[in-house]
């Protein structure tokens, strides 16, 4: 379990920013509840949905940078018709958080963290001023009461449910669960194809193992999210695999695709396989994989050709934007329940 890159990201190198966050949305507005940007007094990373809306909240964050308090906290609510001139015709709230000196430097600091045993929550009380915490445990921010922080546990890792406004009372908190649960990949080969991938999925929810038999083919720089792995025979990486690992399978060699095929679907308990290639070659796959065992049924879970419908181009930068988005669309499609698999965490290795 790793903390989510983002947070540390954006805060980064700053000793005085504010964050600006959406808490509460009403009807329809540009970005989720947790979107996020850092306004400084002269950039913002992140977004918060562009247009009038970020525009009148970047102007807000910098006239709170110009006030004297080292910490500072404020709501604002937004309509995005009326007051924003934004088609989305919704409403949100806006948190804004001031980070000066001391807690600016404590907060990059609990951002920068590499492991914990336990989840860690960026827990902001909207309903008064006592500065936001990073914690993992009661002990951490002893003014929740029992029942909040009851309520706080049951958050869940995903995206949809890692942000939430929780009210006890007359008390409000905005609680970001901080650590990440990246899906697992094992990709195989680092042609073209593969480090278009690699690059693409290095800001993507994902943990890459790359493997080559090549260890001169891959690139001086690699993703923070991506570890190589160089074998003479890369089939042997498959049994040491944990269940629903997504493999992806784009080697050099033909005969190599095929072994790794028929290796991992013989081991079943994968989360999706995708190889690359035409429908020919998937066809001719197919008739060696039935002689060599395969169940005809067990042959639908291979994926071939890779990639999203309705992308003809055959670049690597395209195939791999395609088969990236693919990725994403299986994730989300297994984490919501609508598949027997589930995909590895990167931290079940």
């Amino acid at each position: 379990m790793s903390l989510h890159p983002q947070f540390f990201d954006m805060v980064n190198g700053f000793d005085r920013f504010v964050m600006v966050t959406v808490i509460e949305v009403t009807g329809s507005a540009p970005r989720e509840v947790g979107a996020r940007m850092v306004v400084t007094e002269e950039s913002s990373k992140g977004s918060i949905g562009g247009g009038n809306l970020e525009f009148h909240a970047t102007q807000r964050a910098r006239e709170l940078l110009a006030e004297k308090s080292e910490y500072l906290r404020k709501t604002e609510y937004s309509g995005l018709g009326v007051m924003m001139q934004q088609c989305c015709g919704g409403a949100v709230q806006l948190m804004y958080e001031k980070f000066s000196g001391e807690p600016a430097r404590q907060l990059t600091k609990a951002f920068g963290a590499k492991y914990a045993e336990t989840p860690r929550l960026l827990i902001s009380p909207v309903s008064d001023d006592r500065p936001a915490t990073v914690a993992s445990g009661k002990r951490d921010i002893s003014h929740i009461s029992d029942h909040l922080w009851n309520r706080v546990q049951d958050m869940g890792a995903d995206d949809d449910n890692s942000h939430q406004l929780f009210s006890d009372g007359s008390q409000q908190w905005f609680v970001t669960r901080l650590d990440e649960f990246p899906t697992k990949i094992v990709l195989f080969g680092a042609g073209h194809v593969g480090k278009a991938l690699v690059k693409l999925l290095r800001d993507l929810p994902f943990q890459v193992d790359w493997v080559d038999q090549r260890p001169d083919m891959f690139p001086s720089e690699i993703p923070a999210n991506t570890r190589t792995n160089s074998l003479s025979d890369p089939v042997k990486l498959i049994e040491r695999q944990p269940p629903g690992v997504f493999f992806v399978v784009m080697t050099h060699d033909h005969g190599l695709d095929y072994r790794l095929c028929l290796r991992i679907l013989k081991r079943q308990n994968f989360g999706w396989l995708g190889l690359i290639g035409s429908e020919t070659k998937r066809k001719r796959f197919e008739q060696r994989l039935i002689k060599d065992g395969i169940d005809p049924f067990r042959l639908k879970r291979l994926v071939c050709p890779i990639g999203i419908s309705g992308i003809r181009g055959k670049t690597p930068a395209v195939i791999a934007m395609s088969t990236a988005a693919q990725l994403l669309e299986v994730r989300d499609r297994v984490l919501s329940g609508q598949s027997d698999q589930s995909p590895v965490r990167a931290d079940a290795r």
